[in-house]
C-alpha cells in the first residue's frame, strides 16, 4: 500500500496540542473529506493526544508526543506515538453501554471520564494500540470511500 506520509511531533506540554489539531485539521482538508469529518478527524488527533500527555507521560513536559499521518489510496493512517506508560487494552475494549449514551437533561449522569476513546471508537473506522520496544502506538484508521477515493489525490 503506497501512500503519503507526514510525522509531526510536540513535546508533551498541553499548551502544543492545539499546534497538532490544526495541523492535522489542514492536512485533512487536502483530502477528499468533509469539512465535518475533518474536524471530526482532528479532534480524535486532539484527544489521543491529550491522552498521551495527561495518562502516559503525567503531564511530565519535555517527552516527545509523536503523530504520522498517512494518505492512501483507501484511507487515512493516524498514528499517536509516546515512550510513557502503557494503556490498559480494556480501554478500547467494546464496551455494552457507550458513555456517549446519555440524557443531557440529567446533569448528575453525565459521564466525566472516558469520552475521548467514545468519540474516538465512534469517528474512526478502526483503533488500535500496541507497545513495542517501549513505544506506545494508537493507531486510527478512517477508511475513504470509493467516491472520496476517485475524487482527488492529496494535493501538493
Amino acid at each position: 500500500m503506497s501512500g503519503r506520509r507526514i510525522t509531526l511531533a510536540i513535546t508533551s506540554d498541553l499548551h502544543n496540542v492545539p499546534l497538532i489539531g490544526q495541523a492535522i485539521q489542514r492536512l485533512c482538508s487536502l483530502v477528499p473529506l468533509s469539512d465535518l469529518e475533518s474536524h471530526q478527524i482532528a479532534l480524535c488527533v486532539v484527544e489521543a493526544v491529550n491522552n498521551a500527555i495527561v495518562h502516559a507521560y503525567g503531564r511530565e513536559a519535555e517527552h516527545e508526543v509523536e503523530v504520522i499521518f498517512g494518505h492512501y489510496s483507501d484511507r487515512l493512517i493516524i498514528q499517536i506515538c509516546d515512550a510513557g506508560r502503557t494503556m490498559d487494552p480494556k480501554c478500547l475494549a467494546p464496551q455494552a453501554a457507550s458513555p456517549l449514551d446519555f440524557d443531557p437533561e440529567c446533569l448528575e449522569r453525565i459521564p466525566e471520564r472516558g469520552l475521548g476513546l467514545a468519540i474516538i471508537r465512534s469517528t474512526m473506522d478502526e483503533v488500535t494500540y500496541t507497545t513495542s520496544h517501549g513505544k506506545n502506538i494508537l493507531t486510527l484508521t478512517k477508511l475513504l470511500t470509493s467516491r472520496q477515493s476517485r475524487e482527488a489525490p492529496l494535493r501538493e
